[in-house]
């Protein structure tokens, strides 16, 4: 009875439209009330309580990090070392904008600002030369999908923070699916270009290639030194958000000279802002996730899904199509703080390896960026080309079947994810 009412209330504000962070704080806080069994001042402690998390401090550094790359020029820098690598391949800057979102990917952790970031950049030029433009704008949104994927990610973090895994675990399984579903999106860009017509662009010279990567150097060693760093230890996931940060600014802002304060203010409060809604979802999620966990919901799950199959394969299946529903209506991470909690005792009980289930969970939480009426990716892909969301539509199928494949064989081939967190972490 608690539980239905709690969902029916939380499905009817969303319906009125009220922003998903809202809608799940006040079911829950009207749950509790009307039941009367709780005080009412342990709300507060729950909602400051989510946020009382070392490895949350990640999250803004990380955002500021994408937000000082883009505002100080250097996205552009990357974009144009990776217009000389690739951009002679069938499909040109289609295949530019992929490989540009796998760098970005593992810099500021955030598929939005990747998105917005590659997007800013390469859209225009898409559509000035001609490319489809709904072409162009499905193929940047379900490339913002690597975002989730490729570490740093900020969904990982929450995710580790909720469950006690290791954060360092989590982005190691992410770099081999990430890098393949870059890949096979190229492939697919690669065949689109030839239906569409699309040419590449002119081979560079040897030292026009030589230049543009002379320039990008220093940002594509950024990457590795977050990996890197959190590999050997030097440094703990939520500490390499810190150097991600303060080496964007002394790169921007030293070295390229290319970050005046008016940009850099502007930049603090994008990210102050960007960081708010990420800390509002993360707290109304909790208590919403509290309440989840005192009717005993985990645990219902669980017997649910056993009385259903036997079968892990089928399990898993479920698991993913849940959440394939779910990123249809609910954004990434409040689906990810909600379900995080309710999916991980499932995976448990059927014995999958933790960092394996976590990673088909945040890989498919991931798509639901890109799938309509609530992508977010997707939206702000669409803002920047100003293309109708119905335009891309004839696109997105080819690109989600490959992202969603590939999930799939990441699920029945566990080594693809698991292999670099077992060799590095012995996990």
């Amino acid at each position: 009875m608690i539980l239905g009412t709690l969902f029916l209330l939380f499905a009817a504000l969303i319906l009125l439209g009220i922003p998903v962070a809202f809608a799940m704080g006040l079911s829950a806080v009207v749950v509790i009330a009307g039941q009367g069994q709780v005080p009412l001042f342990l709300l507060p402690q729950k909602f400051f309580g989510g946020l009382n998390t070392f490895a949350l401090l990640a999250v803004p550094f990380f955002i500021l990090t994408g937000e000082i790359m883009d505002a100080g020029g250097v996205s552009n820098r990357l974009v144009l070392f990776v217009a000389r690598l690739v951009g002679h391949i069938r499909g040109g800057l289609g295949q530019v904008a992929i490989v540009a979102m796998m760098i970005m990917s593992g810099i500021s952790g955030s598929g939005a600002a990747d998105t917005s970031a590659v997007g800013s950049v390469m859209l225009p030029q898409m559509i000035s030369r001609g490319y489809h433009r709904g072409f162009s704008t499905a193929l940047l949104a379900c490339a913002g999908a690597l975002g989730p994927i490729i570490p740093p990610s900020i969904t990982m973090i929450v995710y580790g923070t909720i469950t006690g895994l290791s954060i360092a675990a989590l982005f190691l399984s992410g770099i081999v699916p990430g890098i393949i579903i870059g890949l096979g999106m190229m492939v697919m860009t690669y065949f689109y270009a030839g239906w569409l017509g699309i040419h590449p662009e002119t081979r560079p010279t040897g030292r026009e290639l030589w230049r543009s990567f002379r320039e990008a150097a220093l940002a594509l060693i950024l990457p590795v030194v977050i990996i890197g760093g959190i590999l050997t230890g030097v440094f703990t996931a939520t500490e390499a958000g810190i150097v991600a940060a303060v080496y964007a600014l002394a790169l921007s802002a030293a070295i390229y000279r290319s970050l005046s304060w008016r940009v850099l203010r502007q930049a603090l409060y994008n990210t102050a802002v960007t960081s708010s809604m990420v800390m509002l979802v993360v707290s109304a999620s909790t208590i919403f996730g509290w309440v989840l966990t005192r009717e005993q919901f985990p645990r219902l799950m669980v017997r649910l899904m056993t009385g259903i199959t036997a079968s892990r394969a089928m399990m898993i299946l479920l698991v993913m199509l849940l959440l394939l529903a779910v990123g249809c209506v609910v954004d990434i991470l409040p689906a990810a703080v909600v379900f995080v909690p309710v999916l991980a005792p499932v995976g448990q009980a059927y014995g999958f390896d933790p960092i394996h289930f976590a990673a088909i969970v945040v890989f498919t939480l991931a798509v639901g960026g890109i799938t309509p009426p609530v992508g977010t990716f997707l939206f702000v892909a669409c803002g920047i080309a100003k293309v109708p969301m119905a335009e891309t539509f004839r696109f997105l199928p080819a690109y989600l079947a490959v992202i969603v494949g590939i999930i799939a064989l990441v699920a029945f081939f566990p080594p693809l994810a698991t292999f670099l967190p077992h060799y590095y972490m012995g996990r």
